[in-house]
């Protein structure tokens, strides 16, 4: 790589959890890099299929560490999800596998939660009124229980009613400092099998959605974007698609033993090993 790849980008989109952080820590070069770009007036965009959490929540937990990002340069799977539905389903009653922060955004839009509870497994499976409800919405759910599984296949196999099977995210894993637990993408894994339905459709990377949304808020065209994402069937597949320049970060999901699988999908333009290695490279422009 001959030329300085950042020359000419002002726009950068990061993903969150295994790029800039795992848990409540900040992974190495994250916060100077991102400060670096601060001061370098360039615009930051946090691109996560994490659908757990708000946008606020998100916003709050970069303040804490000590990155302020306007809220609408967050773009979450849980999001956009209920920005998909309040464009095109709005009056659809939800179903939704997934933590309070993805039913929260629903709710934030107007849209209707049909399980609002904890749902424990010492609740009645069929107290829910199955004929109420005409989707069902997953996401990552470290809450996940029995009661829940079983009332969403019930839903799914209504034979009296078509009910939708939507997902914000397929990741199959999620980093933690401890290592890797189950992602969203496992709970769509378990409904597809039990319920005999296939997802109909994903909303979060590697669909293009947020990378254009963030270009279209920016006002930025895709040669002027530069992504920072630590899987490569989702980040880097989903920027490959939409033709911005991919850095893979192998600070997360993705270790030196996946990249002899690499396809030209998944292929990222540029690999480090974290954020700190790029920073020196970034003070030349």
């Amino acid at each position: 790589m001959s030329d300085n790849p950042f020359i000419g980008k002002d726009t950068f989109l990061f993903d969150g959890d295994g790029v800039l952080y795992k848990e409540e820590l900040a992974l190495p070069g994250a916060i100077e890099f991102l400060t670096l770009l601060q001061k370098k007036e360039k615009k930051i965009f946090i691109l996560t299929n994490n659908s757990t959490k708000t946008r606020k929540e998100f916003q709050a937990k970069l303040e804490n560490l000590g990155i302020k990002i306007p809220i609408e340069n967050i773009l979450t799977s849980a999001y956009l999800t209920a920005a998909y539905f309040s464009k095109h389903s709005p009056d659809l009653n939800a179903y939704i596998i997934g933590e309070e922060g993805l039913k929260e955004e629903f709710r934030s839009l107007g849209l209707k939660v049909m399980n609002s509870g904890k749902e424990s497994n010492d609740e009645a499976i069929f107290d829910l009124d199955f004929s109420n409800v005409d989707c069902v919405v997953t996401g990552m759910d470290r809450n996940l229980t029995y009661v829940k599984l079983a009332r969403a296949i019930n839903i799914l196999k209504n034979k009296d009613k078509e009910t939708k099977f939507i997902a914000t995210n397929g990741d199959m894993t999620f980093p933690t400092q401890q290592g890797l637990i189950p992602g969203g993408g496992a709970m769509i894994t378990m409904l597809e099998e039990l319920s005999g339905r296939k997802v109909e459709l994903i909303i979060g990377k590697p669909s293009p959605q947020m990378y254009i949304s963030a270009l279209e808020i920016s006002g930025s065209t895709k040669e002027e974007a530069v992504f920072f994402g630590d899987r490569i069937e989702t980040d880097i597949m989903g920027a490959n698609q939409v033709g911005i320049l991919s850095f893979l970060v192998l600070s997360g999901v993705t270790s030196t033993d996946d990249l002899v699988n690499l396809s030209d999908d998944t292929s990222p333009d540029v690999i480090v090993n974290n954020l700190q290695d790029i920073i020196e490279l970034f003070k030349d422009l």
